[in-house]
């Protein structure tokens, strides 16, 4: 009898795989959920929490990390399959740069030249490691603050026990304030807030890192990735030249951070630290997510045959 029902129960879940392919994300339907991909003869443990994932960072801020992280990051979601559990991606999210509480500073010239960087290298991320079917928009927060705070207002708004969102703060937490705020009260207890750094939390011009919890949203503090994934640059050599575009274009994006100049303590260093984040999430978020990212760990990912591509 197990013989007989076995090509049924085959046909059964590739019909079922299928039919969730590209599913609409909505408060309603997380149909979608249930296809999440195991990639056990590769050893790595992809098992994401429910929900949606929100990626908000600055990169207009001194530190040039975020230009190499972003495209780590997207890469990441394609080759495990979770592309269109994306729904906000924004940029800039330093909205006043010159009044920055780190020890080193940007200049006006600089930072519109990291937000045009950004434009770029965020459009053309989400083209090599696209399609993301549910993300409707990039924002640069400092050309269009409201519409940055609207996307992230509608994905909150969205948002309930089965279907939560998962905000990635790779840097100020003032858009996330904004947006908080604007969103219906209700819904703001199915929010997750994602941190790796207090430098991050407590630079704020507009809201503290008190205030965003006092919205009642779960706060998840992973440690500093920059420990794991700010490393010499041989680390990386391997993505130099390599034929996946995607994969080529990483290692450009960590080099121009490298040489960007803004900052000394780049200088030697590929860092992608805040994608450590997305790779603690799609490895179990709170539920056991891998905290201590390397480059080999993400290498073993990156290499992953793309899983997600239509």
């Amino acid at each position: 009898m197990k013989q007989l029902l076995m090509p049924f129960v085959v046909l059964s879940a590739l019909l079922s795989i299928a039919c969730s392919k590209n599913t609409p994300v909505s408060e309603s339907d997380t149909s979608y959920l249930s296809s999440q991909q195991q990639f056990v003869k590769h050893n790595q443990n992809i098992t994401p929490p429910k929900g949606r994932l929100a990626i908000v960072i600055d990169g207009n801020s001194p530190d040039p990390d975020d230009i190499g992280a972003t495209p780590v990051m997207l890469a990441l979601l394609q080759k495990t399959g979770m592309s269109n559990r994306l729904v906000h991606l924004s940029h800039s999210c330093d909205l006043d740069p010159f009044r920055n509480k780190a020890r080193y500073q940007i200049d006006p010239e600089n930072e519109i030249r990291r937000q045009n960087k950004l434009d770029e290298l965020s459009a053309k991320g989400v083209d090599l490691f696209g399609p993301f079917t549910n993300l409707r928009n990039i924002f640069n927060c400092r050309n269009d603050q409201t519409g940055a705070v609207q996307d992230l207002v509608d994905a909150i708004n969205t948002s309930s026990l089965n279907n939560p969102l998962w905000i990635i703060e790779a840097g100020e937490p003032d858009l996330i304030g904004y947006a908080l705020e604007a969103a219906q009260a209700n819904k703001r207890q199915h929010v997750h807030v994602v941190s790796h750094h207090p430098a991050n939390d407590n630079s704020g011009d507009y809201f503290t890192w008190q205030q965003i919890l006092e919205y009642g949203v779960s706060e998840h503090q992973i440690g500093d990735q920059n420990v794991g994934l700010q490393v010499p640059l041989g680390e990386w050599n391997w993505a130099k030249e390599h034929p996946d575009a995607g994969i080529s274009f990483i290692w450009e994006m960590l080099a121009y951070a490298e040489s960007d100049g803004v900052v000394p303590f780049q200088s030697n260093k590929f860092d992608c630290s805040d994608a450590g984040m997305v790779y603690w999430w799609l490895t179990g978020a709170d539920k056991g997510g891998h905290k201590h990212a390397t480059p080999n760990e993400i290498k073993e990912v990156l290499l992953l045959d793309a899983v997600n591509k239509g």
